[in-house]
């Protein structure tokens, strides 16, 4: 017996353009095409964590003596508001020439007022948004163990003795130095044996250490960093002269006002002054206007 072989074929599926879907059919086409929008903007991966707006970070001008306490300042401030910080540091001078002729900086913090008050002489900074956060006070570092039996200024003034003192010009440890001497009489015999002048605080505290020079003048809280290989001698309260150094605003800061502002109240804080003292930037004396260099 034969059988008839019949060929099947498929249906073909043509869409009309007066097809109707019928009832719920439009609603579960609705739903899909919302799921597979979202699958399509979360990339098939169940979603993505929110973007975190970026927060911004701080240029910060500063005096190169202020490193040591200043870097500790900086890790508080991010470790309590997350805004990173950047400093530029370099003597008082070379700052104010810098964000003069870069315009840039959020904040400005000399190693003295005399600083700032150029700043503001040049409309530099937000003298609204200014404040004294720390003070300077000099000392004697001498090499380690004091070899040359340094106690007072008037030791400084010992024939054959190699010094070191700041540029009477760019810093401001320079510059009080300059007028302590004088106010002591013990300018000229003191130079005498100055061998070095320093291009920064820090960069003072090297040679002592080095054993190049016998001992230089230079702020106490900077001086303390290197106390591994060099001792200090306080100067002597009749003889002593010191500072402020000032935090403040720059009149480029708007665009980061909001952040510029808490590192600014920051800096004020019980909590950031006492990293200023713990480092040496306090005053373990009673203020004397007549001491003040301003």
């Amino acid at each position: 017996m034969e059988h008839e072989i019949r060929r099947v074929e498929r249906p073909q599926v043509r869409f009309s353009r007066d097809a109707v879907l019928r009832p719920g059919q439009a609603d579960m086409l609705y739903l899909f095409l919302i799921v597979l929008v979202f699958l399509l903007l979360s990339g098939c991966s169940g979603g993505s964590a929110p973007v975190e707006e970026e927060k911004p970070r701080l240029f910060i001008l500063s005096g190169a003596g202020l490193k040591c306490v200043l870097d500790p300042v900086a890790q508080a401030f991010t470790q309590k508001t997350g805004i990173e910080v950047e400093y530029s540091y370099l003597c008082s001078a070379m700052l104010l020439t810098n964000l003069e002729l870069t315009k840039q900086g959020d904040i400005f913090v000399p190693g003295s007022k005399y600083y700032f008050n150029l700043a503001r002489e040049k409309g530099l900074v937000d003298e609204t948004h200014m404040a004294v956060c720390g003070y300077m006070v000099p000392c004697i570092m001498v090499q380690k163990g004091n070899p040359k039996n340094i106690h007072t200024l008037d030791d400084l003034a010992k024939p054959g003795l190699r010094l070191g003192v700041g540029d009477f010009k760019a810093l401001a440890v320079g510059r009080l130095t300059e007028v302590m001497l004088k106010r002591a009489g013990l300018f000229d015999p003191i130079m005498k044996n100055v061998e070095l002048t320093g291009g920064s605080a820090t960069k003072m505290c090297l040679p002592v250490c080095m054993n190049s020079i016998d001992a230089a003048i230079n702020w106490t809280g900077t001086a303390k960093t290197f106390n591994h290989c060099s001792d200090i001698v306080p100067i002597d309260k009749n003889s002593l002269m010191y500072s402020a150094f000032p935090v403040a605003l720059t009149k480029y800061a708007a665009p980061k006002k909001e952040a510029a502002m808490k590192y600014y109240t920051f800096v004020q804080s019980p909590q950031a002054r006492e990293i200023f003292i713990k480092f040496g930037f306090g005053l373990d004396f009673e203020p004397d206007e007549n001491q003040y260099l301003e």
